[in-house]
């Protein structure tokens, strides 16, 4: 079996890369953080939106007779990683990775919405049953949200009560959603609705320790980039062996964690993609906890970029039920036999 990843999904991620390289570094990320109203973070986002609807991964994971590239998630992996390793402000993964494909499976129903959102006129967003605070939903026009698993409901944004809500990073704008007595465009129920729902959670989770992964990659970066700046009596600060075995640690968390996310994103089984979560938030917290020791006291300061990385992979390691909801998927899994334990 050939675990590698083809030529057109490398090019795609290298596409990807040198765009956001070009537009999606600290200084954007800053404009971004230090706009007062949603008119000027849109105003500093406009460039790089442009940009990346020219890249054409609209509906990457639609069907191909939806309108979509009909593409699947181990397609769309490293992309994934490419917008965590530019904590990406759009929310690229939770549209075209999680959004789009579900609202795909309300078939006749959700067609026109959602040939509206693949022709980039339209944002959708969803909050999956049991969610009630939601990033980036007061750019959507779209909601897609539910009160229990056997329910999948399309609503119109402006039906909605959204009440703004701080986050750790500035620069994913976090909403509460409460429906109250809004009426949906679309609604379906039933068996395949929880299967729909339980597929966008695998997506989401996935998808989210991907971009954990390129968060850590990058805070990897930075710290050894300024440990060969920094010098201290005269030596570069990255000769010191603690802080040489300290970046050592944290390469190999990324290379054991890299492996087991991209199994993840090939088979969406429950039990790999309980191991990616948790693999990866491990190895992004242990990225920002040493990036921001190398850097000192100003680690976490606002003049540094690195703090907009940091903050981005613990905001992410939080989502989808975060360490503890994915401990105990494993651990529901070793009860019903489904793997066995290994004890060294």
């Amino acid at each position: 079996m050939d675990f590698t990843f083809d030529e057109e999904q490398r090019l795609a991620a290298q596409s990807l890369r040198e765009l956001l390289n070009d537009h999606c570094q600290g200084s954007d990320l800053r404009r971004a953080a230090n706009a007062r109203d949603l008119p000027s973070f849109e105003a500093a986002c406009a460039t790089r939106r442009a940009r990346l609807a020219e890249l054409g991964l609209a509906g990457a994971l639609v069907p191909a007779e939806q309108g979509g590239l009909g593409l699947g998630v181990v397609d769309f992996v490293l992309l994934a990683e490419e917008a965590g390793r530019a904590a990406l402000p759009e929310p690229l993964v939770d549209v075209e990775g999680v959004a789009h494909p579900l609202l795909a499976t309300l078939g006749e129903l959700g067609e026109s919405t959602l040939q509206e959102t693949l022709v980039g006129s339209a944002l959708v967003l969803s909050a999956a049953p049991g969610t009630t605070v939601l990033a980036n939903a007061a750019f959507a026009q779209y909601l897609l949200l539910s009160r229990r698993d056997d329910e999948l409901a399309l609503y119109r944004a402006s039906d909605i009560s959204l009440t703004h809500r701080e986050s750790v990073d500035p620069l994913r704008r976090l909403s509460e959603v409460a429906l109250h007595d809004a009426k949906p465009i679309a609604r379906v129920t039933g068996a395949t609705t929880s299967s729909a729902w339980q597929a966008a959670r695998a997506r989401s989770t996935v998808l989210n320790a991907a971009q954990l992964l390129g968060l850590g990659a990058r805070m990897l970066e930075i710290a050894v980039a300024y440990s060969l700046e920094r010098k201290q009596f005269g030596k570069a600060i990255g000769s010191n062996q603690a802080v040489k075995h300290a970046l050592a640690d944290v390469m190999v968390k990324l290379e054991f964690a890299r492996p087991v996310v991209y199994a993840a994103a090939a088979t969406l089984a429950p039990v790999r993609v309980a191991h990616a979560a948790v693999a990866a938030a491990e190895a992004a917290d242990r990225a920002a906890r040493a990036a921001i020791q190398v850097h000192g006291a100003m680690g976490y300061s606002w003049e540094v970029d690195l703090q907009f990385y940091a903050k981005r992979a613990w905001a992410l390691a939080g989502l989808n039920g975060g360490r503890s909801a994915q401990f105990a998927a494993v651990h529901q899994s070793l009860l019903r036999g489904e793997l066995e334990a290994q004890w060294a």
